[in-house]
């Protein structure tokens, strides 16, 4: 009797924690969820347009980001573009099927590849960067006397961070697919697998509106999402100098289970549908 009470009681502990770790979760997620909805119900308002200072660092951000980065999406694109769109055809002719170019082209190489290869490229480029400087800036006081003199914190340091990230993931998303089909193609030409003609012919009829939209969605989705979370953890930090790389490597972490997360319950409905 009394082994089975140790028994039950242990169970119970472990339910507990469970539970309370279930909980934490929920909440962490309802508090994010209001904190992006906030941001993208403030970006849609377009009330930023006619504020100087936000526009100004919208500019800085997306050259931080996106102009800065570009060289790296570029070696990226030459490495992994090039190498996934040679063995897309490389399969396909050893099957014996070229038409299946074009629509492992819209599938992989656009609607997977190019996004997620480009949303992780800025989460480790930029998104520790965004997180430390938020975190920051928490620390030295600047959020706080940016508040007390009545600077709204969500148009001013929030908004544009998660704008430059947005447009940047998607430009940098659809230069990946660009330039990895033409100079994908140009090499599979070279090697004498695909007349480049031919290849830009499948391509064209593979490519569906379906998948540019895909394309499109998941370039602007995914870096908002992570960006979000970056920011959001980043107003965690406190007063801690030693809590800055913590919440920064939960920011890179959270961010990229939820794009993963994301991506699982869109391939999922996708198939339901």
């Amino acid at each position: 009797m009394e082994v089975s009470q140790k028994r039950f009681d242990a169970l119970h502990g472990r339910a507990d924690r469970v539970g309370e770790i279930s909980l934490r979760l929920v909440r962490g997620l309802y508090h994010f969820y209001l904190f992006m909805a906030s941001l993208l119900a403030l970006g849609l308002r377009f009330r930023w347009i006619s504020r100087p200072a936000v526009v100004n660092v919208l500019i800085r951000q997306i050259y931080f980001t996106g102009v800065k980065g570009l060289p790296w999406v570029l070696v990226i694109t030459l490495f992994a573009g090039v190498a996934a769109v040679y063995h897309i055809v490389h399969f396909a002719k050893s099957v014996g099927d070229i038409s299946l170019i074009g629509s492992l082209m819209n599938t992989l190489l656009m609607q997977e590849i190019a996004p997620l290869l480009v949303t992780v490229l800025m989460l480790t480029r930029s998104g520790v960067a965004v997180a430390t400087e938020i975190g920051n800036m928490h620390i030295r006081g600047e959020a706080m006397l940016l508040k007390s003199m009545g600077i709204d914190l969500d148009e001013y340091l929030y908004l544009p961070r998660m704008m430059a990230f947005t447009l940047c993931g998607l430009v940098m998303t659809i230069l990946f697919v660009g330039i990895a089909v033409w100079v994908g193609g140009l090499f599979v030409a070279l090697n004498h697998e695909l007349n480049f003609n031919q290849f830009l012919t499948e391509i064209r009829k593979g490519t569906t509106l379906d998948g540019v939209l895909m394309m499109v969605g998941k370039g602007a989705f995914y870096p908002v999402l992570c960006c979000a979370m970056l920011l959001f953890e980043g107003r965690k930090v406190g007063h801690d100098p030693n809590q800055v790389p913590v919440h920064a490597t939960y920011g890179v972490l959270d961010s990229l289970m939820m794009v993963a997360l994301v991506d699982v319950i869109v391939a999922v409905l996708r198939g339901l549908l």
